[in-house]
């Protein structure tokens, strides 16, 4: 990433933990603060940077990037559209403790945490967050603003749509589509297609709603 001073956006539990592996990473002294639409959600913790302000009302600083810190895919969507027409520049942030192969394609504003690993041939859309020690397999594709969270296990050739959400620990078998919009709950196993944007859960994953 760019040498710029980092604003993160969002300041609830995402944005905490982006904080850390910031910190982690040795990128502290570029970190200016959180701008978040609850000005007391780090009033119970202790942290040395402050909430600079709403997301609403927030104008762009020169010399800035911005981190999306927002784990919904469609609040995560909205503020992205709402700041960079604003001219808001956002940057990627990967992990050093993340192992990145051969030929994967990164978008604007994607976050990798520790321990995830990218294989080979891959590519991650705008905005895609991935938490730590998730694997993504060769030929893997991920759409824009989807979220997926700890330890998930996605396998070879499987194509993941936009604005997904999927839970810690799922596991999706290989050459498997999941359609825009759905939503995977923790621990499950995705063994076929998901072609409606519904929320599965189980092993084997079957809807739930």
């Amino acid at each position: 990433m760019n040498k710029n001073n980092i604003i993160i956006v969002g300041a609830g539990g995402l944005g905490r933990e982006i904080y850390s592996w910031l910190v982690d990473a040795g990128l502290s002294d570029l970190l200016l603060g959180f701008i978040n639409d609850l000005p007391n959600s780090l009033n119970d913790y202790e942290y040395p940077m402050q909430i600079l302000g709403d997301i609403e009302n927030h104008a762009p600083i020169d010399g800035v990037d911005y981190l999306m810190a927002i784990m919904s895919p469609a609040d995560k969507k909205k503020v992205a559209f709402l700041l960079k027409n604003r001219g808001c520049k956002f940057t990627k942030f990967i992990h050093p403790a993340a192992l990145i192969g051969q030929n994967v394609k990164l978008g604007e504003g994607v976050v990798i945490t520790p321990g995830c690993i990218l294989t080979c041939d891959i590519e991650v859309e705008d905005f895609v967050f991935l938490n730590t020690q998730t694997t993504l397999g060769h030929d893997v594709k991920i759409g824009a603003y989807t979220s997926i969270n700890g330890k998930v296990e996605i396998s070879g050739f499987v194509e993941i749509g936009e604005e997904v959400t999927i839970g810690s620990r799922v596991v999706v078998l290989p050459k498997k589509k999941v359609i825009s919009g759905a939503n995977i709950g923790a621990g499950s196993v995705v063994v076929g297609n998901i072609n409606k944007p519904i929320t599965v859960f189980g092993n084997p994953a079957k809807r739930i709603s």
